[in-house]
């Protein structure tokens, strides 16, 4: 059971989003990309942060551009 408000949609997305977040990362610090582990998880949280503010889960569980803040 997804949390209250959350889709089976928004929260299999939201998973899969992680995912290839730590993917990547794995990938990144196998292949020397960043000076200490600790270096490359404030990497990949300032990447995430800069997903969550262009990217928006919308009411269907869709992933889409986030619309303008006015």
């Amino acid at each position: 059971m997804p949390p209250s408000g959350f889709s089976p949609k928004a929260v299999n997305g939201l998973l899969q989003f992680v995912q290839t977040c730590f993917e990547g990362l794995l990938q990144e610090v196998r292949n020397g990309g960043h000076e200490s582990f600790e270096a490359a998880i404030q990497h990949e949280i300032g990447q995430i942060d800069k997903a969550l503010s262009k990217l928006h889960i919308d009411s269907e569980g869709n992933l889409t551009d986030r619309p303008p803040q006015f």
